[in-house]
């Protein structure tokens, strides 16, 4: 619509005593209440239904999206005027330069204002909760060293056979856990314990 203006040179008239030299084309005065009944009945939609639903309300961006849109139009017929303008419209520019500024301040603040209920609401709700995949172990202790190894040589199971004790201290030595003369003295002690049965 803006541009249709622009290309005529901004203004119309027709009728009347006194005539513009530029005629309106068919259709202006439509075009020129449609805003008033389409806008608010588009934001007022759009308002109810963000609200309805609990999403953001992109309403508040309409403001920004105006006068940037009016902004670009302006500096586009500015530095490249309609026909039978010369050169660069320093009006066209101005006004593209003031609509830019009207629409990027509150878009800049709203993102502003954005950015910190993000991080506000991120700090309120503290660090992700910890998902456990297996429920019913959530509660079990973690199986201890202790437990599953006991001390050397024989162990805390007096019952185990000598040949068990003997292929834990292998498996324990060749894991790294025990060093060649601790492996030999466990060995030997076991052995003794064994022997002594």
């Amino acid at each position: 619509m803006m541009r249709a203006v622009t290309a005529v040179g901004g203004s119309c008239a027709d009728g009347g005593p006194h005539v513009s030299a530029q005629p309106c084309l068919d259709g202006t005065g439509a075009v020129i209440g449609l805003p008033f009944v389409l806008v608010p009945l588009l934001l007022g939609g759009t308002w109810w239904g963000a609200h309805t639903a609990g999403a953001p309300n992109p309403v508040l961006l309409g403001w920004p999206a105006l006068f940037l849109t009016l902004g670009w139009h302006f500096l586009v017929d500015g530095f490249d005027p309609p026909p039978g303008a010369e050169g660069i419209s320093v009006g066209y520019v101005v006004c593209g330069v003031v609509s830019v500024l009207m629409g990027a301040a509150p878009l800049l603040l709203l993102l502003a204002a954005w950015r910190r209920g993000r991080t506000t609401r991120a700090a309120q709700a503290g660090p992700p909760p910890v998902v456990t995949p297996y429920p019913h172990l959530r509660d079990r202790p973690p199986p201890s060293r202790e437990s599953s190894e006991p001390d050397l040589p024989g162990g805390d199971d007096p019952g185990a056979s000598v040949a068990g004790r003997l292929e834990r201290l292998a498996r324990l030595h060749a894991s790294g856990a025990l060093a060649g003369e601790e492996f030999r003295a466990a060995e030997a002690a076991t052995l003794r314990e064994g022997a002594g049965r």
